[in-house]
């Protein structure tokens, strides 16, 4: 791994914190999330409702069901830049990613969160009185403080999302750098994601927009830059780090990446209390039942003492 790939990774160790790992699924890639009388309850599906792939089935990079082939070329460049790699050193790219993505958007409709798509939509201030009378208002204001009072909020579907911003995202790179962003080179890919996570941190923080960046913000109206960006950045690690049952993190990838054991169903004393005896990782697919020859319907489960087993301890 060069210099330059080694810094990108740890700065999306970084940027994805304890969020990075997770064996399952919470949902649809978010849009922007910005109260309405009017919920939409998703079908979306949580983790354990999510059909894994038949075990032994390959992953298909390859094959897409929601993505044009010029809107899945746009999502290949952009994982490939945030977590970079090659055939000996897999990164998202490697390790299907977009392949992942496009399959929750073709499986999904929406949000995995009952998800208000109706305005008025809250939006939380960091300064100043928020005004007594909204009735009117397509967006309200509300104190940050109380901002998770008012629930999931989204004005476009992830669907919606990932296509308006492919499309605003190209046509801002064929205008300032007179291609596509998938034909730009590395160097600049990189600079214009720099730029995009500027604009994150600051939406971030309640912060106005960096005046250095005015004009990406200005390019994207649907979702919002940052809004694009954080959702891309969340699918993304989603698709590296997820269990492969899901169709993504090829070979393991992701979790080789960040020493992350995977499904183990549990250690020896001597594997606890010895250092340097790690296991490689494991997909769900390959965890051993709790019960060898059990019927899985009468297997225990793995914590004592609950309603189910009838024991007490």
């Amino acid at each position: 791994m060069t210099d330059d790939r080694a810094l990108t990774r740890r700065r999306l160790l970084q940027l994805a914190g304890g969020t990075a790992v997770a064996v399952g699924l919470a949902g649809c890639g978010s849009g922007d999330r910005t109260a309405s009388p009017e919920v939409r309850v998703s079908t979306d599906v949580d983790a354990v409702a999510w059909p894994p792939l038949p075990p032994g089935t390959p992953p298909q990079c390859n094959v897409h069901r929601f993505f044009t082939t010029a809107e899945a070329a746009v999502v290949d460049a952009l994982v490939a830049r945030i977590i970079p790699g090659d055939a000996r050193d897999p990164g998202a790219r490697e390790a299907c990613v977009p392949a992942y993505i496009d399959d929750k958007l073709a499986r999904f409709p929406s949000f995995a969160t009952p998800t208000y798509f109706q305005p008025p939509f809250a939006k939380p201030v960091t300064t100043g009185p928020v005004p007594p009378d909204q009735r009117d208002a397509e967006t309200i204001l509300v104190d940050a403080a109380d901002a998770h009072l008012y629930g999931f909020q989204a004005d476009l579907t992830p669907q919606e999302s990932w296509r308006k911003g492919i499309a605003a995202l190209q046509a801002y790179c064929r205008r300032r750098h007179g291609r596509p962003f998938e034909h730009m080179a590395p160097a600049r890919q990189d600079a214009l994601l720099d730029r995009f996570q500027a604009l994150k941190d600051a939406s971030d923080h309640g912060a106005p927009v960096p005046t250095a960046h005015a004009d990406l913000d200005a390019a994207f109206a649907g979702p919002s830059a940052s809004g694009f960006f954080g959702m891309v950045l969340e699918d993304t690690y989603e698709g590296m780090f997820a269990d492969p049952a899901y169709g993504g993190n090829k070979g393991m990838a992701g979790w080789l990446l960040i020493g992350y054991p995977g499904a183990q169903r549990a250690y020896t004393p001597d594997e606890v209390l010895t250092p340097g005896t790690d296991r490689p990782p494991q997909s769900l697919g390959q965890m051993p039942h709790m019960h060898p020859g059990m019927p899985e319907g009468d297997a225990m489960l793995p914590m004592a003492g609950t309603l189910r087993t009838g024991t007490r301890r």
